[in-house]
């Protein structure tokens, strides 16, 4: 596809007349890309992986879930034997007794019992105190930090997108990554790749009237009309082609929902929803490789204890059930989950009973291949940096190991610098 971010950022008028006879995601993906931002960036060459290296990881999928808000990782990876931790939170804090043990010194909040089970059977790993130099405790720029993968720069691409850009997978799947939830994220964010929001199929269709209903053909017709008639044929080329994929992108999820049976039990919530449509992809082998999704609500300034206890059993029961259902279908060990935040909270809470931005925090690794345990040294709650926990492991470098050892990708070519292998995974590198 020749046309770029940069053909697309003269086009904006167009792309929103486009609503009107285009699908949503392509709108809402193509409107993403307008809005990223100029950057010089040196052509897809340079981003290309080793072929035999990509060629032996292939078939591992990674789902990535975003914990947008700033989770409060004290809370959700606890010191129970800390006095400090207690002293510090005397009404937030679980009582000693309710918090799941997984060592002699951590454990988990309550509300994670499913968590504690992939623990206890070896499939999780927890990496603490994962952050980035010099944290900034804006949710936009902190969050675009952590989804560029840049804290030096205003990166416009994400580092899942420079992934896909690689082009170390079939480029000729039209659904190589998949975001659920309406609007897509920076992390996806490539020069010249659309990656489509969805958060149901009925969302992932073109919007028409009865005269091009089922009709790929004329509705792509349609597009060209619009765009001929606008003046922008680079845009007609691009949208073009997107649709195109789009319809049969489409067609082959229809299909997969329509294959899929499960006995798991999927909460009634909307992450729990996003987290079994993943699985309904997963389950009908369509070469998806990348996943993405959302839980939001983790700004916790106030009122934290029942906030937080709720977001966490939302996140452990859609997780949980997600997992199950790889068991069930034989691909737990074909996929790796790994969650993130944009920073931590404050160790103090706040006179509001909640917590105020902080910034380092564990991340949890999920899979039936990860080597399961903790990475890392508790955090410590009396050396503590004006008074937010310090940094231990640089994010970047947890990015470059699930590049490297799970997707098969040369992660200097996609994260920028030279990063210690973290041994996350069982299946490695050859």
């Amino acid at each position: 596809m020749g046309t770029t971010r940069r053909d697309l950022v003269k086009n904006g008028i167009a792309i929103a007349a486009l609503g009107l006879v285009a699908p949503s995601f392509l709108v809402k993906s193509a409107y993403a890309l307008t809005h990223g931002g100029r950057g010089d960036r040196t052509g897809n060459d340079a981003l290309l992986g080793d072929p035999a290296s990509s060629s032996a990881l292939k078939k591992n999928i990674l789902v990535v879930v975003q914990l947008s808000g700033g989770n409060d990782g004290l809370g959700t990876v606890i010191p129970y034997t800390d006095r400090a931790y207690f002293d510090s939170r005397p009404t937030l804090a679980p009582r000693p007794d309710e918090i799941l043990r997984l060592t002699d010194t951590i454990g988990l909040h309550p509300n994670m019992k499913g968590f504690k089970g992939l623990y206890d059977n070896g499939h999780m790993a927890i990496l603490q105190g994962v952050g980035y130099p010099n944290p900034n405790r804006s949710h936009f720029r902190s969050m675009a930090i952590w989804q560029t993968a840049r804290p030096d720069v205003n990166e416009p691409t994400g580092w899942l997108g420079r992934y896909l850009e690689a082009g170390d997978d079939d480029e000729q799947n039209t659904l190589r990554a998949m975001n659920v939830g309406n609007f897509l994220p920076r992390t996806l964010w490539t020069e010249t790749t659309l990656v489509p929001s969805i958060t149901n199929l009925e969302s992932y269709q073109f919007r028409t009237d009865g005269r091009y209903m089922g009709d790929p053909s004329a509705q792509v017709d349609a597009i060209h009309h619009l765009c001929e008639h606008t003046s922008h044929g680079s845009l007609e080329e691009y949208v073009s082609d997107a649709a195109i994929d789009a319809f049969a992108s489409s067609d082959m999820l229809k299909s997969a929902v329509g294959r899929y049976q499960t006995t798991v039990q999927y909460g009634n919530n909307a992450f729990a929803e996003g987290m079994k449509l993943i699985a309904q992809v997963i389950a009908a082998d369509l070469g998806t490789r990348i996943f993405y999704i959302s839980l939001g609500g983790f700004d916790t300034h106030a009122n934290q204890a029942g906030a937080h206890a709720n977001l966490l059993a939302i996140l452990d029961e859609g997780v949980s059930a997600f997992y199950n259902d790889l068991e069930k279908m034989g691909k737990a060990d074909q996929v790796a989950l790994m969650s993130f935040s944009e920073f931590g909270r404050r160790v103090r809470k706040n006179g509001s009973a909640g917590t105020d931005h902080g910034t380092s925090l564990p991340m949890f690794v999920i899979g039936g291949n990860i080597k399961g345990g903790v990475y890392g040294n508790n955090p410590n709650l009396t050396d503590l940096d004006n008074g937010d926990l310090r940094m231990q492991t640089d994010f970047r470098a947890v990015y470059a190991s699930v590049v490297r050892n799970w997707l098969g990708v040369d992660p200097t070519k996609i994260i920028q610098g030279n990063w210690a292998d973290i041994p996350l995974t069982l299946q490695t590198h050859p």
